[in-house]
């Protein structure tokens, strides 16, 4: 099984609630995100705001991780692109090849740091902080078994790059693609 993350923009309101419990969770510096919430310019002819919400997109061929020549970037079994701080040179090399600009400078430790899919968590069986403060159902683990497509690839102010291969879906595929979502406090009965 793959892990990732899958994003419903219809959900989403901009809350930012996912950006604070990542940063509350893995206690990152002030200025310093591991995910951020995009608000993107609405479509021609539409007054309705679209956001995206990235973090990093455990890619399956992670250029991140091939271009660190430390090694200080790994896969696990589970497809979780995971850091190690100690190994990491500061070199930025995995921070100038990934295409969605998800290692990001520490600057007060002289090394990179990004998104484990609250790995952690994993661990313990609990869902990353992010999803888990998501209560609008926006955001969601992704767990595709091996050979598995499950939704679509594109949107709105997202690079889609094959060859990375990353493990984030947007949920615009077809009907079922995704588990369905708890509903919104105002769609309960």
């Amino acid at each position: 099984m793959r892990l990732g993350f899958s994003f419903d923009p219809d959900r989403c309101f901009g809350c930012l609630g996912c950006v604070a419990a990542c940063a509350n969770a893995n206690g990152t510096p002030e200025d310093l995100f591991w995910r951020r919430v995009h608000k993107l310019p609405p479509e021609p002819g539409s007054s309705r705001t679209v956001y995206l919400s990235m973090a990093c997109n455990h890619c399956d061929a992670a250029p991140c991780a091939q271009a660190c020549p430390a090694g200080a970037l790994t896969k696990r079994p589970d497809g979780v692109v995971q850091h190690h701080p100690e190994a990491c040179i500061g070199c930025r090399c995995c921070q100038m090849a990934c295409p969605y600009e998800a290692p990001q400078w520490d600057a007060a430790r002289g090394v990179i740091s990004k998104c484990g899919l609250c790995h952690d968590r994993l661990d313990q069986g609990r869902e990353p902080a992010c999803v888990e403060t998501c209560f609008a159902g926006a955001l969601r683990l992704l767990r595709l078994e091996d050979g598995a497509a499950g939704g679509g690839t594109e949107a709105a102010g997202l690079i889609h790059l094959p060859e990375a291969g990353p493990m984030l879906r947007i949920a615009s595929g077809p009907p079922g693609a995704f588990p369905p979502a708890l509903p919104l406090p105002w769609e309960r009965p």
